[in-house]
């Protein structure tokens, strides 16, 4: 697993696997629900390595992790083994933390596939536009049917997260979903017949694209589900507990609760339009300066609601997604800014890069947590531009006609067949940013926090080795040619994310220490091991990419965990030739998972290698 060790360190900090209630994720952040918030340690949290922040907030522990979150997620699940349903406990939060945590929790997994559907739409319709594709020509019909799928079918897709979220089936979450968007009842609302249930007259209500109805349908199943599982004897449960759900549910759901969450999606709708009408210059100003703040806390997803209704209500959204443009451009401009200001080269790299991916495609949270929180001027200085973009948005009347991230790569939600609004948004893009810059420049930022390599902090107690220009080296584990890791076909190693170090494509078969310690960590797969030496450095040889998945096959620890060890002394055993048969990269890698607190970690200049030649050196 590439995040094997990121997800421990989240495990260990946040108080285990058994104080997780429920995790999601969205684009940029682990979103958990624990059960006991004082068990975790946040500043052990902020301290992990590929944890870009921490937000706590509508009863929420978000850890944000950056554009890798979803791999992230899925390792996560995989090693604590996390299920669709969790035991549910007492729930302390207030009642607005518990309506905002549904809400954004049930969404929040839903988003990146209707962002991607809307992208889909625009280049559909992009592709029209231009007559490259014809409306009548059978790629057309296909490509719009892949990509409606994801709206027509919204109701089932919040049904699934949403069931997740409180505690009960996901298939019946779905199952709800899909009955509010079956042909058959999209048939019967079209004929515009009186339909009638029991003699209880049923509202003729089309819920395609739609989440609140599924998401009050799924709340209320999770009290129906209950009583039903203690009730149906077990020998017949396996039919009769999902039966007796969909003969009491479905009805409900489309008798009264669909047509209340219509009702809701409509009023949210319609009082978004009475404000905009009467006071949207101005409301859209102050959202665009405050927008950040809610992306900073992580609630901002509880607008999405607001913004697919008016998609789905009025075929535009004018307020949500405009202030989001104001506000994702004015970050992308500020780090810009501090990018082109500081003389600091790491601060300069970083933000630029941040600055790019906000621009690009939307996703600020780089931007926001890596640069303009931490200098915070820069954040005002967005929040200054995102407000004067805000007023001329608001003075042209910008329309959004997708539920899409807006970006300079989403333009194209800007255009429909009826109106274009792609030239003010991009005006707004440059008032964006031209406001911002000019901000940044007159406020300025302090960068000391930001060293670079020839300012390098010491920490104190590494001070003794450079004053006595002393080296720690290391020893070859295992005899090979040289690779840098830089080279690695592995992300998570490559990046230098877990530290710095050196590779070996081995030409033995066994793994010796290259240097004395204890043995700190022992995998039960056998393909790594932890070294942590008496002067505290920390050690991780890896054997092979992705190995992990070989679940011991072709290794054999020859230690135990807590044992000392000298140099040289064997310590895994590994079959190289089965390994490579398998299918897998049996690359011998080794990080010094704690460089950071050293001045430098520095390779051997050979090509070749055998054991106990020197490997590197840690000034």
């Amino acid at each position: 697993m590439k995040y094997e060790k990121l997800v421990n360190e989240i495990l260990g900090a946040i108080g285990s696997k058994d104080n997780i209630k429920s995790v999601v994720h969205c684009a940029t952040r682990l979103r958990f629900e624990l059960y006991d918030e004082s068990k975790a340690d946040d500043e052990k949290v902020k301290s992990i390595p590929g944890v870009l922040s921490l937000v706590k907030k509508g009863g929420q522990y978000q850890l944000v992790i950056g554009n890798n979150v979803d791999l992230v997620y899925k390792d996560l699940i995989k090693i604590a083994n996390i299920k669709g349903n969790t035991v549910s406990k007492k729930d302390d939060r207030s009642i607005v933390d518990r309506v905002l945590g549904a809400i954004t929790g049930s969404i929040a997994p839903v988003i990146p596939l209707l962002a991607g559907c809307g992208m889909g739409k625009v280049l559909l319709l992009v592709l029209s536009l231009t007559h490259i594709l014809s409306e009548d020509s059978q790629t057309y019909i296909l490509i719009n049917l892949i990509f409606d799928t994801g709206f027509a079918f919204m109701p089932a897709f919040i049904g699934f997260s949403a069931a997740k979220m409180f505690n009960t089936n996901q298939y019946m979450g779905a199952f709800l979903g899909l009955c509010l968007v079956n042909p058959s009842w999209t048939a019967i609302v079209g004929e515009g017949n009186p339909f009638t249930f029991l003699g209880i007259g049923v509202p003729l209500v089309k819920y395609t694209s739609s989440l609140v109805p599924a998401l009050m349908a799924v709340w209320i199943l999770s009290y129906v589900e209950k009583p039903i599982k203690k009730i149906v004897p077990e020998m017949i449960k396996v039919f009769a507990e999902p039966m007796l759900i969909a003969l009491i549910m479905m009805p409900l759901t489309f008798i009264v609760i669909a047509p209340i969450g219509n009702y809701i999606s409509g009023f949210v709708a319609t009082a978004s339009m009475f404000l905009y009408d009467h006071v949207g210059i101005a409301a859209i100003a102050i959202l665009a300066a405050l927008y950040p703040w809610l992306v900073s806390v992580g609630i901002h997803k509880a607008l999405s609601p607001i913004s697919i209704a008016l998609v789905a209500e009025q075929g535009f959204d004018p307020v949500i997604r405009v202030v989001a443009l104001c506000s994702n451009m004015s970050q992308a401009a500020a780090c810009l800014a501090v990018s082109l200001k500081t003389k600091k080269k790491s601060l300069k790299s970083l933000a630029f890069s941040s600055a790019i991916t906000a621009y690009l495609g939307g996703i600020t949270e780089p931007a926001l947590y890596g640069v303009n929180l931490k200098l915070k001027k820069p954040m005002y200085a967005g929040m200054i531009g995102a407000a004067i973009a805000g007023i001329f948005a608001g003075l042209v009347k910008l329309k959004a006609f997708i539920y899409v991230t807006p970006g300079i790569l989403s333009l194209a939600m800007w255009v429909s067949k009826e109106e274009n609004f792609v030239f003010m948004a991009i005006i707004t893009i440059i008032i964006a940013s031209i406001a911002t810059f000019i901000a940044v420049f007159i406020i300025g930022f302090d960068d000391s926090e930001f060293a670079d390599e020839n300012e390098v902090q010491i920490p104190e107690k590494n001070k003794h080795a450079l004053n006595q220009k002393s080296t720690q080296n290391l020893t070859a584990p295992v005899s090979g040619s040289i690779v840098s890791l830089k080279d690695v076909n592995d992300h998570t190693f490559s990046s230098e994310v877990m530290g710095k170090g050196i590779a070996i494509k081995p030409t033995g078969n066994t793994i010796v220490s290259p240097c004395s310690g204890t043995i700190s960590a022992l995998f039960e797969t056998g393909h790594a091991v932890g070294i942590t030496t008496d002067d505290g450095l920390e050690l991780l040889i890896h054997i092979g990419i992705d190995t992990v998945n070989l679940k011991g096959k072709y290794f054999k620890s020859l230690v135990t965990k807590g044992q000392k060890i000298k140099t040289n002394e064997p310590l895994i055993e590994f079959d190289s030739q089965s390994i490579t048969q398998a299918g897998y990269d049996d690359i011998v890698i080794v990080i010094v998972t704690n460089s950071n607190d050293y001045l430098d970690v520095i390779p051997t200049n050979k090509d070749q290698v055998t054991v106990s030649d020197f490997l590197m050196g840690i000034l």
